[in-house]
């Protein structure tokens, strides 16, 4: 490996340390400090700044770098039923729970930022719960709506409760069994 090679691997995960001790440490506190970000990823101040200048820059690194996270879940579940799809999507929501809690926390917290879209995914989600009722996993009464509401509330809930003091396997365990009972025929 060249030393050009190892030093883009550096700066890589140097990069990924930082965005992800500010989804730790902004799901929690939004109003925390980059010192607070810098210690909780465990660089100094300055290499801080070396990746991202100011607050605003990490704000907008950390939404698209979270965002393309959730957009690369679609590639793994193309062909399956929906509802395993659903389950799928609440359980790497869980995994991802810092980064669910930075994003959806306050929603109006990315207005007027060119990288969020507060419609991103609406219609997705709405085909996908309707795929769903048409294969028998959603119950007509269902209005899609409601198990579109029902999928994130409890998505955020169990990815706040698996930042708390529930394991992440339970909490996404516990995720899907209410999501499923609650929208079953």
């Amino acid at each position: 490996m060249t030393t050009d090679q190892t030093e883009r691997g550096a700066r890589a995960r140097t990069r990924q340390a930082v965005l992800d001790a500010a989804a730790a440490v902004w799901a929690r506190d939004f109003s925390a400090s980059l010192s607070a970000i810098a210690e909780r990823a465990e660089v100094s101040r300055s290499t801080l700044h070396r990746y991202f200048t100011d607050r605003q820059a990490l704000i907008d690194a950390l939404l698209v770098d979270s965002l393309a996270r959730l957009d690369t879940l679609d590639d793994d579940v193309a062909d399956a039923p929906a509802m395993d799809v659903l389950e799928y999507y609440l359980r790497a929501g869980v995994d991802m729970g810092d980064r669910v809690i930075f994003l959806f926390a306050d929603p109006k917290r990315f207005e007027g930022n060119p990288n969020w879209s507060d419609d991103d995914g609406d219609e997705d989600m709405r085909a996908l719960v309707d795929r769903a009722r048409v294969e028998g996993a959603i119950a007509d009464r269902i209005p899609t709506s409601w198990a579109i509401t029902l999928f994130y509330a409890v998505l955020y809930t169990a990815a706040e409760v698996s930042n708390q003091d529930l394991p992440r396997h339970v909490a996404a365990d516990l995720a899907v069994q209410s999501f499923r009972r609650s929208v079953a025929p």
